[in-house]
């Protein structure tokens, strides 16, 4: 057995090196940065290391592991399907919402941690604080108590959750660290597989609007975590979806909310019912309540249709704060009486006749931010009603003068900012659709474009 000598000046140099580390190394290194027993410019320094030497998939396994069990690892009752889904971040990704209102009417249970907004993308705790009284900070007694009554929550990452990926979170995002893929996946897996799961759906963004700009990238990461979740005994699987253009017509936290219960109640953008609907079907068939992918999907679909998934949501929306008024004005589409609005709303129209062949995702997040729906600073305060909702998206054939997006703002469109938004759209010949769900990575199996997974299934 060989002796380990456990120095963090020696690990460091040891990783700058180019050298693997041993499990007992970085555990080491979590377990320093846990007790607040190592200077931050250590952390920024392994960090850098870790992207400009890399990280093994067995070092990426032993970093996940070792930052999910530096806090409380949740254990339910072993008779429940706990199961959950993460997003790696878009623009107008409202997925989370409907997954949620239909996926624990089949029993199984969803204890979601959810993030704030990034960058460019939105956060889903930041729009759920959008609804009028909605608390996303909830005790481990809440928790557990919504699993039992209703069958989900949603709250932050909270008390002990991965307390070591808080820090390195924090340090990543000052020391430009953030992309790196190992330290995603550990970040991602280290939070989700700490909830106490049966099984994970991951969907992982590919396009300019995503943390991984190309195909290969998106698959790369996809493969890792699926991988990684495999190896810490969670059914993982990965779909790839589309994410050059805003996922369907709103970008903003109460707009989203408003389009997401739309929806729910079965009248929503058709490319966000199908995401939803392909997401929860894996999870349907991973804990054997579908039989195929097919049937999974028509299952999620038909609670949009009968009504059942918006009662879900309103039952998710009352045990977390939400008064019955409120809901009552949700039910009834009565949105002007729970979200406040933008001051000014202004239009985009095309000058040009033609079909929409792009609509830049990461241009519209980005301007969705500086009008004041995202922040530029950890504490910058969210203007709920700011962002951008599109009448025309990519594939739609347009006539001069055209509407092409309503801006919501409270005076903070500058001339550059709305050059900017009417730059996002690309006016030509091609009026090819969007294709937002590509395919499909289970662990052991390879790659599957999502039609032939489906069919397969």
């Amino acid at each position: 057995m060989v002796d380990v000598i456990l120095s963090l000046p020696e690990i460091l140099l040891k990783k700058r090196s180019g050298e693997e580390l041993l499990n007992e190394e970085l555990n080491y290194f979590i377990e320093c940065v846990c007790k607040n027993e190592i200077d931050r410019s250590q952390i920024g320094a392994m960090l850098m290391a870790f992207c400009l030497r890399g990280l093994t998939t067995q070092e990426t396994v032993t970093l996940t592991k070792s930052m999910m069990n530096s806090g409380t690892v949740q254990k339910w009752d072993p008779s429940w399907k706990t199961v959950d889904k993460h997003s790696t971040g878009g623009v107008g990704d409202k997925v989370t919402f409907p997954l949620v209102a239909a996926v624990p009417l089949f029993g199984l249970k969803m204890p979601m941690v959810a993030g704030r907004g990034l960058g460019h993308t939105g956060g889903t705790a930041d729009k759920l604080e959008s609804i009028p009284g909605f608390q996303i900070g909830l005790t481990e007694d809440h928790m557990r108590r919504s699993l039992e009554e209703v069958g989900c929550y949603v709250t932050t990452q909270f008390g002990n959750i991965a307390p070591a990926d808080k820090t390195l979170y924090s340090i990543r995002d000052i020391t430009s660290t953030v992309s790196y893929p190992p330290l995603i996946c550990s970040s991602i897996m280290s939070k989700k597989l700490s909830e106490g799961l049966g099984s994970l759906v991951l969907d992982v963004k590919t396009g300019v609007g995503s943390v991984t700009g190309s195909l290969e990238q998106a698959e790369g990461l996809a493969r890792m975590m699926v991988d990684i979740g495999a190896g810490m005994g969670v059914e993982t699987t990965a779909v790839l979806t589309e994410m050059d253009t805003p996922i369907g017509y709103t970008i903003g936290n109460s707009l989203e909310i408003i389009e997401s219960l739309e929806c729910i109640k079965g009248q929503g953008p058709t490319d966000l019912e199908n995401i939803t609907c392909v997401q929860g079907a894996v999870l349907l068939c991973g804990a054997g309540v579908a039989s195929s992918q097919e049937e999974g999907e028509e299952m999620i679909r038909k609670t949009f249709k009968d009504g059942s998934a918006l009662e879900m949501f309103l039952r998710i929306l009352e045990n977390q704060g939400v008064k019955k008024e409120t809901l009552d004005f949700l039910k009834s589409g009565e949105y002007d009486k729970v979200f406040s609005t933008a001051k000014y709303v202004e239009t985009v129209t095309t000058e040009k006749s033609g079909a929409i062949e792009a609509v830049n995702a990461l241009a519209l997040g980005k301007a969705t931010v500086l009008l004041g729906g995202g922040r530029q600073l950890p504490g910058d305060v969210i203007e709920p009603a700011a962002g951008i909702k599109l009448l025309r998206t990519k594939g739609d054939k347009v006539e001069e003068g055209d509407i092409l997006a309503e801006i919501h703002h409270d005076g903070r469109l500058s001339p550059a900012l709305r050059t900017r938004i009417e730059d996002a759209f690309t006016i030509g010949e091609n009026d090819k659709p969007i294709k937002r769900v590509l395919s499909v990575v289970k662990a052991g199996r390879p790659t599957e474009d999502y039609e032939i997974y489906r069919k397969r299934s």
